[in-house]
């Protein structure tokens, strides 16, 4: 507990500092909305996501983002069980915010996954599934945001994969709609 609480306090220190130097960071919280494409009769699955946003002003009307978040993805099939393909990442999307009017910024930029576990959960049953999906994918984004003088910022963002999803086919790939929220220090 001792350890986890001093690196708490360096973490906030070297935040502290950074935020002194242009740099801004904050936590971030919200929905996804994923699907597959390349795979006919099925539908949207909704999860979470939240983590952290880092940012770096580059100048008055364009900045710097990377953000380390945990994201709930996949889809659900459209059979007799009801099941529920269950893709969860760590994701590092980097994109470029392009400022148009105050805090209105458009994004565009790439997101890396990682697939921390992926499963199906059928109506009784649920199965792992690990070896399945590719443990690495690459997605674009673009987006839109606004970022509030008190520190709010309000996001949504659109992915789609760019790499194969699937270990067995090479035409699946991922989409997801993100909606979240954050706290700029």
């Amino acid at each position: 507990m001792k350890k986890f609480l001093l690196l708490c306090a360096a973490a906030l220190t070297i935040a502290g500092a950074a935020n002194a130097q242009g740099w801004a960071w904050g936590p971030k919280v919200g929905a996804t909305f994923a699907t597959i494409n390349g795979v006919r009769d099925t539908q949207v699955r909704e999860g979470v996501t939240a983590g952290l946003f880092f940012e770096s002003v580059a100048c008055n009307w364009f900045v710097v983002e990377a953000d380390l978040l945990f994201s709930m993805q996949g889809f659900k099939m459209n059979d007799e069980f009801d099941s529920k393909v269950r893709l969860n990442y760590l994701s590092m999307p980097v994109v470029g915010k392009y400022y148009v009017i105050d805090g209105l910024n458009l994004q565009m930029g790439a997101e890396f996954d990682y697939l921390i576990h992926s499963g199906i959960k059928s109506d009784n049953d649920s199965f792992n599934i690990d070896g399945e999906f590719n443990r690495f994918n690459i997605q674009l984004i673009a987006g839109m945001a606004y970022d509030f003088d008190f520190g709010m910022v309000l996001e949504g963002r659109y992915s789609y994969g760019l790499s194969p999803l699937a270990t067995t086919t090479k035409d699946v790939y991922s989409g997801m709609l993100q909606i979240t929220a954050g706290w700029r220090f």
